[in-house]
């Protein structure tokens, strides 16, 4: 948005969570020699304030100038001066809709401009801003966005002109994230500039001429430490973080049809760049892959130990129309097709390739730069770093309103010895030397120092333990931390997970049958009916529990070994079933090529290497000659023979990865020899009750489910159907189409052990204070059990667990009527049953029956102790967040 056209500029910074206003500045001989000349007049007074203030360069060396024209930059926000950045220009071989989004260029269609020549550009916190001629503005070149890509078109199959490359290495600059370290000079100046050390430097001064010598040199020794002492950590610091953050290596990358070798710096967006013959040890950039697969470690963003499955563009993905080039957060949708910069490549499997063909048959795995430098994620944690956004901390300012009232008290004090001292016919160079010390010693000179060492010392610690800070002074706001907040798994519990076993639910009793804790008890049951189909414990034709196990995952191989999720790898495990992987596999072709045969046809027929992952049963053999193992050769060959039998190969037609929002993950495989294609969903039990047909679900579903996850297990559903149709017409199957017409098939029982540090580390947050809140995706009840597990709820507190209910039905008959409406929705009951509920208003307990003595005896209890706690779900949550304030 604009405020004064040609001249000024405001824009919104969405991810500093600032806005900022620009103004054209040129700078002003005569303004610049009258500023020094102030300077020089007051003895540096001037200087020192305009360091302070900027107010005097503000409006003496610069004069106002349009945008277009501006040799300087004035950035401001709320009010105040934030930098002075300088204007430079690019040399630009191309139009102007080649540098501009669409967006932007059309718009001002109808005016005719020339190609510029050259981009007027600068830079504020590696933010980089382009002038755009037609509009006569500064537009971020953060928001970039090539014309093809709106219309979901990659970069061609012969990769970037020679002269495209050109075009964007002058918009985007080089693929770095190049941090420029300040000087010792630069940073002691910033440092020595402080008002602090001002007042120190003059209070130094004047014990001088007090003939304070001694106490002036030990004032002296105990700045000159202090500074160094910050300047050197500082220096340290920003040289760690600037060697973390610049990456530059060699890649092979597509141009003008020819694949050639380049360093990373001279990528830019649109680039094609093959990721199979990757000398890299982390991604330079961010991209999205076009051909292949590949598994990447993204603990550097996100923290998570997991190795993430990235996955190619489908030719009707939306993502390159649909992202926000500007976003540092994409939907998981979108990311699990983005490699983003930083992380590191774990593994990479080729497929048929249409990039830089010279063979007919060539294989790789492609991807196409997305974003460089700063524009990346990993750039905009840098600049995170780099510039943290301001806290309103009221230590700081209930620091200087303490040095206030100090120095409101010196400045009588002055007055007062002034008076006096005038009166006794003191000289008046005496009366100001003395008047000047009483100020030094109200307002004390020796604080800045102190507490300028002590968070030198504080830092030097955290730097030991591997915490690097750069703003010392906000080391101090970890000491106002009132909440921690936790993820369950990996961070209270443990990493991995250990299968404690399986409850089927069999469809002819209605009714969950005995825990089955091996899987030679899974597959002892599976038998071939008399019409052909496979059936074991859960009753369900052509489907089996053991197959669901084996299928259901997007785990990868790296290195021959699964990795993934811990708990689909610990589901693999149990299973003892191996995983295949088909390089070069490019399922779209197999499929173009498969549809002109006739489903009946022999030629139609799937074959291992059709599939991109195929998963195996163990060999008889092998397993009935091993001591270790849970099988048994007559638990296996209960199916027939292997051509009408289940444990046989299966080929993993599509998988649909795990979902936060949906709660879920599913996969679409096929028996090479069966009739039909099977369907396979695990997720939250709520969830795939919910999408299973009713008369599936087992009678005493509730019943088993509270009785795990009050324990503090973790359960995980599983339902399957199947599709009476080819595996080619599967495979284009959406997810919605996929994912509905279950039937239930059982529960997998996790149990989760804490950590061995978790209850300690808690208590002593506990002892400090710090409130403790638990935040996970597992059911509440396991959530409670774990919690009251490692007294992060303490003994005798009683959890009240939310229940949404009647919503609908409430806002649209009282909410006008009554405020309280949206509240008296969520039920708040007691986690293990209790005949105890909360007001869901007032949130006070009360008596389910009041005639139930026990119930009413506790709600008082918990009414006058206040004893309890909630657990909020995540529709709740939800609901809340939208209907109440």
């Amino acid at each position: 948005r604009a405020s004064q056209p040609g001249f000024m500029q405001e824009m919104d910074l969405a991810e500093e969570d600032m806005s900022i206003a620009v103004r054209g500045c040129r700078r002003s001989v005569a303004g610049s020699v009258a500023y020094w000349i102030l300077v020089v007049c007051s003895a540096g007074i001037v200087f020192i304030l305009d360091s302070w203030f900027h107010i005097f360069s503000t409006w003496l060396l610069l004069k106002q100038a349009r945008l277009g024209e501006a040799e300087c930059i004035h950035v401001s926000s709320g009010g105040k001066f934030v930098s002075l950045e300088v204007v430079s220009t690019v040399p630009f071989d191309g139009a102007l809709e080649d540098a501009f989004n669409p967006q932007y260029s059309e718009k001002y269609a109808e005016q005719c401009v020339d190609d510029p020549g050259e981009l007027r550009m600068f830079t504020f916190r590696h933010y980089r801003f382009a002038y755009l001629p037609t509009s006569a503005q500064f537009v971020p070149v953060s928001r970039w966005k090539d014309p093809e890509w709106t219309l979901g078109v990659a970069t061609g199959v012969s990769g970037l002109s020679e002269r495209l490359h050109k075009q964007r290495m002058s918009i985007f600059g080089q693929c770095m994230i190049d941090i420029r370290e300040k000087t010792y000079l630069r940073l002691m100046w910033e440092e020595v500039l402080n008002p602090f050390y001002i007042f120190q430097l003059a209070s130094i001064i004047i014990w001088s001429f007090e003939d304070y010598y001694y106490y002036a040199c030990a004032i002296f020794l105990i700045s000159a430490i202090s500074i160094a002492s910050t300047l050197i950590s500082t220096k340290r610091t920003m040289r760690k973080i600037r060697e973390m953050s610049a990456y530059t290596c060699d890649v092979r990358v597509l141009r003008a049809g020819r694949w050639s070798e380049v360093a990373s710096s001279d990528l830019v967006p649109g680039d094609i760049f093959d990721l199979a013959d990757a000398k890299f040890a982390a991604l330079p950039c961010d991209a999205v892959l076009l051909e292949g697969d590949c598994v990447v470690n993204e603990s550097m963003l996100t923290g998570e130990s997991v190795p993430e499955s990235k996955s190619p563009l489908e030719h009707s993905s939306k993502v390159l129309q649909d992202i926000d080039m500007a976003a540092h957060t994409l939907k998981p949708s979108m990311s699990r097709h983005i490699l983003f910069a930083g992380t590191h490549i774990v593994r990479v499997r080729k497929a048929n390739s249409i990039y830089g063909k010279q063979t007919a048959n060539c294989s790789g795995a492609t991807a196409m730069v997305l974003r460089t430098g700063f524009c990346t994620t990993k750039g905009t944690l840098v600049r995170s770093i780099l510039f943290p956004r301001p806290t309103k901390f009221r230590f700081y300012r209930d620091a200087f309103r303490f040095i206030g009232v100090l120095a409101g008290i010196a400045v009588i004090g002055f007055t007062v010895n002034s008076i006096n001292l005038h009166r006794i016919g003191v000289s008046d160079g005496a009366i100001a030397k003395k008047a000047l010390d009483l100020i030094t010693v109200v307002v004390p000179p020796a604080l800045p120092a102190c507490m300028s060492i002590g968070m030198a010392f504080a830092a030097q610690r955290l730097r030991k333990e591997g915490i690097f800070c750069i703003s010392p002074s906000r080391i101090n706001v970890a000491s106002k931390v009132a909440v921690m907040c936790f993820d369950k798994t990996g961070t209270l519990t443990e990493t991995g997970l250990d299968l404690l076993g399986v409850r089927i639910a069999s469809q002819s009793t209605g009714q969950f049958v005995d825990m089955q804790s091996t899987i030679g008890q899974v597959t002892r049951s599976i038998a071939v009916s008399e019409a052909g189909e496979m059936v074991d414990t859960a009753c369900i034709p052509s489907l089996a529990v053991v197959n669901a196990l084996a299928t259901c995952h997007s785990l990868r191989l790296v290195n021959g070994a699964p990795v993934g999720d811990p708990l689909e790898v610990k589901m693999l495990e149990f299973t003892g079933w191996q995983i295949e992987e088909n390089d070069g596999v490019n399922t779209q072709a197999v499929l173009d090529a498969g549809s002109c045969y006739a489903d009946n046809s022999p030629l139609a027929s799937p074959t291992p290497d059709m599939f991109p992952t195929v998963v195996r049963p163990p060999p008889i053999l092998k397993l009935s000659q091993s001591t270790d193992s849970v099988f048994a050769s007559s638990d296996l060959n209960t199916c027939g023979n292997s051509s009408q039998g289940c444990l046989e190969e299966i080929g993993i037609v599509k998988c649909f990865e795990f979902s936060p929002s949906l709660c879920r993950a599913s996969v679409v495989a096929k028996r090479l020899h069966g009739s039909c294609v099977e369907v396979y969903v695990k997720g939250a039990p709520e969830v795939l009750r919910g999408l299973c047909n009713s008369v599936t679900v087992p009678t005493d579903f509730d019943k088993v489910l509270d009785e795990y996850t009050q324990h503090g297990y973790r359960v995980i559903a599983l339902a399957g159907k199947t599709l009476q149709q080819s595996w080619r017409d599967a495979a284009t199957l959406d997810r919605a189409n996929v994912e509905c017409g279950l039937s239930f098939m059982g529960f997998l029982v996790f149990e989760n052990r804490l950590k061995p540090a978790t209850q300690p580390v808690l208590e002593e947050l506990r002892e400090a204070q710090i409130r403790l809140i638990m935040c996970t995706g597992d059911n509440p009840l396991t959530a409670v059990s774990v919690a009251r597990e490692c007294s992060l709820v303490a003994p005798g507190v009683q959890v009240f667990v939310s229940r949404l209910s009647g919503a609908g039905d409430i806002l649209a008959k009282d909410y006008e009527l009554n405020a309280h409406a949206p509240l008296a929705a969520v039920n708040w009951v007691h986690y293990a049953g209790l005949g105890v509920v909360l007001d869901p208003v007032l949130l006070k307990p009360r008596a389910v029956d009041s005639s139930d003595a026990a119930a009413v005896e506790l709600a008082a209890e918990l009414a006058r102790s206040g004893r309890y706690c909630v657990a909020i779900t995540g529709n709740v949550f939800g609901y809340l967040s939208q209907y109440t304030q």
